[in-house]
This record gives C-alpha cells, structure tokens and sequence, in this order.
C-alpha cells in the first residue's frame, strides 16, 4: 500500500565549468519500501549566446542508496551507474540523488513513493 508520495526539485546555475549538487532523502523509518526517481525537467543553455564553443552538459541521476541491515544499522552506499534515474529499494534508509552542468541552467524533478 502507498503510504506517501514526496516530491522535490533541485536546480543548478553553471555559466563555466562543471558544477553538481547533491540531495539526500531519507533517512527513512526502518521497514520503509521506496521507489523513487529524477528526471530533467528543464534545460537553458543561455551561456552560449554567440559563443563559438556552444557545448553545454547537464545530467541528473541516482548516485546512492542505503538499506536497513537485519542488525538495524545502515548498509553501504550502494552504488548506481551513471544512468541511473530509478530505482526500488526494500526497507530503504536513505536515497542520494545528483544534478550535474557545465556551461547550463538545470532543473530536475525528485520522486520518492513510500510503501
């Protein structure tokens, strides 16, 4: 059964080289079973006006997460490759998401869903 659905939305502001931003959710009441994603929800590539180098980056995904071991103490940071958006953890502790840029204005919508 759905128990709660959080929402969240981290931004990033990156005229020159690369900058990224972490968010944590969590921790979380022992027992809790989490879904939860990111996604781009806006990209501005306002810094390459007439600029002869126009490139630009922007990524958002999820770095880490964290359960309860049987003993109650967290686990390791278990990690997601670099195009992890979603993921499904059973008796979750905490998620780490990212928003990452270099030479872009970023916007990413969070999800989590408890059950």
């Amino acid at each position: 059964m759905l128990r709660r659905i959080e929402g969240y939305w981290i931004s990033i502001i990156s005229p020159g080289s690369f900058f990224m931003l972490r968010f944590t959710a969590g921790p979380f009441p022992p027992g809790t079973n989490v879904y939860a994603n990111i996604a781009l929800s806006e990209v501005n590539t306002m810094f390459s006006g007439n600029d002869p180098d126009s490139k630009f980056a922007a990524d958002a995904n999820i770095v880490t997460w964290t359960f309860y071991e049987p003993n109650g103490t967290q686990s390791a940071p278990q990690v997601g490759d670099s195009s992890s958006n979603a993921v499904a953890v059973d008796n979750c502790a905490t998620i780490t998401f990212m928003l990452s840029g270099a030479r872009v204005a970023a916007k990413a919508q969070i999800n989590v869903l408890r059950f």
